[in-house]
């Protein structure tokens, strides 16, 4: 059997490596085009001249779909909003307007904020509104809302943020955390809640 170039090796490395990815895009058609041009030589006897132009052509199909993640808008906002829900439990005094009235709550915003927070849920026998304070989120003024199920304090981020392109959720240091788009601006919802009461609060916020 004949041993292929130790180019073709390092080939057939480069392309397991690319394969291992879990997120694809199209590469630059310069990067893949030099890569397969890097494993072809016209010096190669016919038979590896054959063998590394298949090489060349299943590694251009692999980096066609290569990408390095990007770092993702998204695990920031989750990032951030556990560590504003976090200020929250543990504040002393979390809230600077303390009302289970959304009528109250929702204009003591209008002139701390240039924005009109999207929130129109008044709260129910389930998740109870306590009130709501300002935050800094992403670097700018947003409105913290913190409702009640149970023992369990939620808090709930209208920030202006456009970043976010879907309905996004995950776990971060033990908190759930559900946060999408709405109007233009970002929402985030967290707690230590079961996901589906999370997400039960999520649908009332939404209508």
């Amino acid at each position: 059997m004949t041993e292929l170039d130790p180019s073709t090796d390092e080939a057939e490395r480069l392309i397991t490596a690319a394969l291992a990815d879990h997120v694809r895009i199209p590469a630059p058609r310069r990067l893949r085009d030099q890569l397969v041009r890097a494993h072809l030589t016209v010096h190669k006897p016919w038979r590896s001249v054959v063998v590394g132009f298949a090489l060349g052509a299943a590694m251009a199909a692999a980096i066609a779909l290569l990408v390095v993640r990007p770092p993702a808008a998204d695990t920031v906002i989750f990032d951030e909003a556990v560590g504003d829900h976090l200020r929250i439990v543990s504040a002393q005094s979390p809230l600077e307007v303390a009302s289970s009235d959304l009528h109250n709550v929702k204009p003591w915003f209008t002139g701390r904020l240039d924005f009109v927070p999207p929130v129109s849920f008044v709260g129910d026998d389930e998740f109870q509104l306590r009130g709501g304070s300002l935050a800094v989120f992403l670097g700018h003024k947003a409105a913290a809302f913190v409702y009640q199920r149970r023992l369990h304090t939620i808090s709930v981020f209208a920030f202006a943020d456009a970043t976010l392109r879907s309905r996004q959720e995950t776990t971060s240091r033990g908190f759930h955390v559900i946060a999408w788009a709405s109007g233009g601006f970002g929402m985030a919802v967290v707690s230590d809640i079961n996901w589906d009461d999370l997400r039960l609060l999520e649908a009332r916020l939404r209508n």
